[in-house]
């Protein structure tokens, strides 16, 4: 189970809040297999904090790369451990690791993913989003804080835009010590208090007090099996983001 709590800096004074992963089961997590390649690869999304420098564009070098690209799941890229005879877990800890690839991270909860992980990219519980976390500040008001962030570089970086965050919706995170932020949030592409509500990804780091942006991007259609039209995708994300 995933709890918010302050994290602390070297000298043991207190930072920002952090999810953190608490370790509480011996089953249902990565240990279950191994694979025979990395999944993320190395880049400067993985050190964000090396690329900041002294140059107002020097921190860009690790922006609007996305490590999981290219990347497609194969399950024989995994392979049971011989100590582990169940299959329904493997088999569910096999479906978290296609949605995480398939979805870059962004995936919706779900009954078919282990129920407990060590490693990797989780959902954050509905209970965390609203807890207060540090000093009045909610789960949702941190996660909201960090897309606000990816929202003004991304304007930034993309002149004439004028994305406007609206709302937290949900969000995964891959704890560490550079811990790994997938955040869904609704948006407005424009100040009009009448532009539609659009759902965004925002992908950020949070390394020793500070949130590095990585990436901001509308979010893809959401498939509806039987659907060829994709108008069942687009009542869907609307059904969601209002």
């Amino acid at each position: 189970m995933a709890a918010l709590n302050p994290s602390e800096t070297k000298d043991g004074s207190s930072s920002e809040p952090q999810l953190t992963e608490a370790m509480e089961t011996s089953t249902g997590d990565d240990s279950c297999f191994s694979r025979k390649r990395k999944a993320e690869a190395t880049n400067a999304e993985d050190h964000p904090e090396e690329s900041e420098g002294e140059g107002e564009d020097s921190s860009d070098s690790g922006w609007d790369k996305d490590s999981f690209e290219d990347l497609v799941f194969d399950p024989s890229d995994y392979r049971m451990h011989t100590s582990d005879s169940d299959e329904e877990l493997y088999q569910q800890v096999l479906n978290l690791q296609k949605a995480s690839i398939e979805t870059k991270g962004f995936f919706e909860p779900s009954q078919d993913f282990p129920r407990h992980v060590w490693s990797g990219i989780v959902c954050v519980p509905d209970g965390d989003i609203e807890k207060e976390i540090k000093e009045g500040i909610t789960g949702r008001e941190f996660m909201g804080s960090m897309a606000s962030e990816c929202v003004a570089k991304y304007n930034k970086r993309n002149q004439g835009k004028s994305l406007i965050f609206d709302h937290f919706l949900r969000a995964n995170f891959n704890p560490g010590s550079t811990t790994r932020y997938y955040i869904t949030f609704a948006a407005r592409e424009s100040d009009s208090p009448d532009a539609p509500l659009v759902e965004y990804q925002a992908k950020a780091a949070r390394c020793a007090g500070k949130t590095y942006p990585i990436l901001c991007r509308p979010a893809p259609p959401k498939k509806v099996e039987g659907d060829e039209s994709g108008t069942g995708q687009v009542a869907n994300m609307m059904e969601e983001i209002n």
